[in-house]
């Protein structure tokens, strides 16, 4: 339901009573819902849509947003194992979703058959891919950029195929202008979404050898194979919600560690914080105060409180 107070649209919703519900509303503030522009240009041989005179360079754009599909653990301090860090987004082989600073194109090179594509070779944080809800586009251009995006699950899905997709970098490189270029695989799914996750490269990747899996084992060691096998509880699909790896006690206490090596340290000692000074103009408010009990010398009429092209509530100044 939508509340108006103030002039301000407030935003009511009702979930269940558990914390799983709760956690999951707490995290939808990690996403980018901005709607100003979209995220991503999906790039696609225009085939035969196009009149035979036209160019042949001529591309299908279709326009969609990207969603962060989970938290990048190398970004929580100490939890991940072995030498991991903070991914580089300057990187050419990374993408990030958020902030959608950074228009990105992707253009489709070829399609693979999804039975051909290794999974050793796959690597990164995925992506969930989306039609864009972007307000800027008119609604004829928003209606055909969706049903063509449906479109294209749709017949991934009944071919069996997958996208491989060359990232066009933002910006040369500084070492003789050199463009570096990195490799995605799009894997569609039975939801109106794709997935894109990177793709290992000729540069990337390392020499591996693959013994060929033996037709006949001795019984003295398939029995008890079996038997193992056959005691283990079997489900029919993988739920994340259903593990916990204490993770938030974890941060919890780091972060309650970290307090009180503060607070313990000499005030002389503790690093000193530097207000930034606020422009004379800059309104000291963002959102009304909601007074219990306003006076109308205090509270202004709704008449006064206004919006600006963004969106943001502007009071008026004294």
């Amino acid at each position: 339901a939508d509340i108006t107070i103030l002039g301000m649209d407030i935003d009511v919703q009702t979930i269940e009573d558990n914390v799983i519900s709760l956690e999951m509303l707490f995290k939808t503030w990690l996403h980018d819902y901005g709607t100003e522009r979209e995220h991503l240009h999906l790039l696609l041989p225009s085939g035969g849509f196009i009149h035979a005179t036209g160019p042949k360079t001529t591309l299908m754009c279709l326009k969609c947003d990207l969603q962060e599909r989970m938290l990048d653990p190398a970004l929580l301090s100490g939890t991940a194992d072995g030498p991991a860090k903070a991914a580089d987004l300057n990187s050419p082989c990374q993408m990030a979703a958020w902030p959608a600073a950074v228009l990105h194109k992707l253009q489709v090179v070829k399609a693979l058959k999804s039975e051909g594509v290794c999974e050793s070779v796959l690597y990164g944080l995925p992506f969930i891919i989306k039609p864009t809800s972007c307000w800027q586009l008119d609604w004829d251009e928003l209606e055909i950029n969706q049903h063509s995006f449906h479109a294209l699950c749709h017949s991934l899905l009944k071919r069996k195929w997958m996208l491989l997709a060359k990232r066009e970098p933002q910006n040369t490189s500084l070492n003789w202008n050199i463009m570096v270029h990195s490799y995605y695989i799009i894997v569609p799914s039975d939801s109106a979404t794709l997935l894109v996750k990177a793709v290992a490269i000729r540069e990337l990747l390392l020499p591996s050898t693959f013994p060929a899996l033996l037709a006949e084992h001795p019984e003295r060691v398939q029995g008890p194979i079996e038997g193992a096998l056959n005691s283990l509880e079997v489900e029919v699909a993988y739920n994340p919600l259903h593990l916990k790896s204490n993770l938030y006690k974890y941060l919890k206490s780091t972060l309650y560690k970290s307090l009180h090596r503060q607070q313990a340290q000499p005030r002389d000692q503790r690093p000193e914080r530097h207000q930034p000074k606020q422009h004379q103009s800059r309104a000291k408010a963002t959102v009304a105060p909601l007074l219990m009990a306003p006076s109308p010398v205090q509270v202004p009429t709704p008449a006064a409180v206004r919006r600006d092209s963004s969106g943001r509530l502007l009071l008026p100044k004294e």
